[in-house]
């Protein structure tokens, strides 16, 4: 399962939900007819009326919810969908949970280490990798990326000059 987005708050008095998808391009949602919602520690299942995707937000109605005092207590829980529902990705896009586990190589061939983690700073996201001991972060951003190589399980990066010693010497 892939974290889809969260519930932000009741939308109306009738049961409708206002939810922020956390995704490039939430139209591609839009006719949705299931999601898991975390609740409690587990995912259940939420049958979906219709969804109307919104320029701040997506407001959705689940079946069988029909008041707002049946949705407060799923304000800010994630929804969630399984991961073959996410649509493949080419070129030098990709998941973030894709890549965990490939290694970064920069473009003369020096190895950054296995892909630990992604911070996703809206400025500036960085891969987070581990060689041997050591932690090292570097910019996942389009100008640094070279090459996805997915059946290799490689990403290769141009960075600059010195950055790769300030954390592996």
């Amino acid at each position: 399962m892939f974290e889809l987005g969260r519930v932000l708050k009741p939308h109306g008095l009738k049961g409708d939900v206002a939810v922020r998808f956390d995704v490039d391009n939430p139209k591609r949602y839009a006719g949705l007819d299931m999601v898991w919602m975390a609740q409690r520690g587990t995912l259940v299942p939420y049958t979906i009326s219709w969804v109307a995707i919104r320029p701040k937000s997506t407001v959705i109605h689940f079946e069988g919810v029909d008041s707002a005092d049946a949705v407060a207590a799923m304000v800010e829980c994630t929804l969630h969908l399984p991961v073959d529902m996410l649509p493949p990705l080419r070129g030098l896009q990709f998941y973030f949970h894709e890549v965990l586990g490939f290694s970064l190589v920069t473009v003369q061939g020096r190895d950054l280490g296995e892909i630990k983690g992604v911070i996703d700073h809206a400025a500036n996201p960085l891969f987070k990798t581990m060689l041997g001991e050591k932690e090292g972060l570097f910019p996942m951003s389009d100008p640094f990326l070279i090459k996805v190589n997915r059946a290799e399980r490689q990403i290769v990066v141009d960075l600059p000059e010195g950055m790769a010693e300030l954390y592996f010497g």
